[in-house]
């Protein structure tokens, strides 16, 4: 074979043919076979139809097109890579810098021309030796580049089967530092954020005064803080003003109802998941609320009812400060506080096994009592003028204060709802109330109400429901919305049941 491109070496190339004696000389171009038949030597001429010729055009102009394509292509990456805000370097099979990014100059404080074509070897001498560590594998960490924290992420390129370089990316950690705290204030404007103050908190006996110092002292620390106390007394009221009074104030503030939700569902609010964890999780997965409480407190109302397994993983959270999403393999640091709250005596709970002993040890701290309301009878008239004041402007009504033989009745009564059970009683006085009616009369209506039904005799007929006969679950269904509207809570209708919480759950939400 012999490739020419000039008539100098179409004469050169056909002496050395006549040289070697060839028997037959085969070309495309009719002079190479004049002169090689004028030398003696057969030929043969090698002619292109109409149809050859057209599909080496057309060949030819895809190629052209490929080439085309391929700059536009090469152009619009090279574009996305100067463009980022990631500092890039890119080594080649040679080991050598071939391609350094507008944000790797900036981060690194270099000038390309300096690097690029530079081999790895030479410039490990000099400040990017750190960057370069690890070059042409897989992977991520923190790095010092020139006195600065960086985060470094490497790669090999390989096309097939064969390595052709790499590829370093970069961030400087301060940069990450502002996206996530970025994040968390978006997130905190979402409503992530506690309200209440210790000024908001009523009360002038010694009880609540030496409750609320006590209070005042947890928040100036960063430890765990179990608060106790009967249903009503004001627990959240007392995390958020712990919250708001903590160095954490400008941090989130998540509150979470363990006793609201069912365990699988629980876990995964909590922790988060990956996409396709489990059936039905969403696309792209989802943040869990410890990492949305990053840098803030996340309050766990009603501890006490959160499942064994789930104690067993919030023990590791307490522990080591880091979670772990469902369906995921990846650790995640967090930097959160916990309070949590109960009305359960947790200590008894561990005696029963039904709370975990390591866990109580864990979450007690710091432990705060709430004194119920009839343990500070003398607060009940701060409390009653409160309530009366906030449900007057929210109805836009003009009330009539409370007497003294009113706010007497109310101070005999024990309020086993504790506040917030004062606080519905003046919500109905308030909305109850007409200028014709007598004040002092409407109060002891409603305490004799609420009297009578804390103090009436059981009856034989209570625990009988009649339903009608039909399809079991229509059965069951009628059961559980009776059980329901008679005041009985979810825990309490599953024990009736005999079922567990997450399986009457899974029936209330499918009705």
């Amino acid at each position: 074979y012999y490739l020419y491109a000039t008539d100098y070496e179409v004469n050169q190339y056909l002496a050395e043919v006549l040289r070697n004696n060839a028997d037959v000389v085969v070309s495309t171009c009719r002079r190479v076979c004049d002169l090689a038949a004028s030398a003696g030597v057969n030929t043969i001429l090698v002619q292109s139809g109409n149809g050859a010729i057209y599909s080496a055009i057309e060949r030819a102009r895809e190629l052209v097109e490929n080439i085309h394509r391929d700059r536009q292509n090469r152009e619009r990456f090279r574009s996305v890579l100067e463009l980022s805000n990631d500092g890039i370097l890119v080594i080649n099979e040679e080991k050598r810098v071939s391609f350094v990014n507008p944000s790797a100059e900036k981060l690194l404080n270099v000038e390309a021309s300096k690097i690029l074509g530079q081999r790895v070897d030479s410039l490990r001498q000099s400040f990017l030796g750190t960057l370069l560590e690890g070059e042409g594998k897989f992977a991520e960490g923190t790095k010092e580049i020139g006195h600065k924290q960086f985060w470094v992420k490497s790669a090999p390129i390989s096309v097939g089967n064969r390595e052709q370089g790499a590829v370093i990316t970069f961030q400087s950690a301060d940069r990450i530092q502002v996206l996530e705290h970025n994040l968390r204030r978006q997130l905190f404007k979402k409503g992530l954020v506690a309200k209440h103050t210790f000024r908001d908190i009523i009360g002038k006996s010694p009880l609540i005064k030496e409750t609320i110092e006590r209070a005042r002292k947890f928040a100036a620390t960063s430890a765990t803080v179990l608060i106790s106390g009967e249903s009503g007394t004001g627990k959240e009221l007392f995390a958020q003003s712990i919250h708001n009074e903590s160095k954490r104030r400008n941090g989130p503030f998540v509150a979470v109802n363990c006793a609201a939700l069912p365990e699988n569902l629980l876990e995964s609010e909590l922790f988060g998941y990956e996409e396709g964890a489990f059936t039905g999780a969403r696309k792209g997965g989802k943040i869990g609320l410890f990492e949305v409480a990053h840098e803030g407190t996340i309050f766990l109302d009603e501890i006490g009812e959160m499942p064994l397994p789930l104690q067993a993983r919030l023990l590791r959270v307490l522990q080591e400060r880091e979670i772990m999403r469902l369906g995921s393999d990846r650790v995640i640091p967090v930097n959160v506080r916990i309070i949590a709250a109960t009305n359960h005596n947790l200590a008894e709970e561990v005696e029963k096994g039904k709370f975990r002993n390591d866990l109580y040890h864990r979450l007690e701290v710091l432990s705060l009592y709430i004194p119920p309301l009839r343990a500070r009878k003398e607060d009940i008239e701060l409390l009653a003028g409160h309530f009366l004041k906030q449900f007057s402007l929210r109805e836009g009504k003009a009330v009539p204060s409370l007497t003294p033989a009113a706010l007497e009745k109310l101070k005999k009564y024990d309020w086993p709802g504790n506040v917030r059970e004062l606080q519905n009683l003046i919500e109905k006085y308030v909305l109850l109330i007409e200028n014709d009616r007598d004040a002092d009369d409407l109060v002891r209506k409603l305490m004799s109400e609420k009297i009578s039904k804390n103090t009436k005799a059981p009856d034989p007929v209570a625990d009988t429901i009649t339903v009608k006969v039909g399809d079991l679950e229509d059965m069951e269904r009628e059961i559980i919305n009776r059980l329901r509207s008679a005041g009985y809570g979810t825990k309490e209708i599953a024990s009736l049941l005999g079922t567990s919480r997450t399986t009457l759950w899974r029936k209330l939400k499918f009705q």
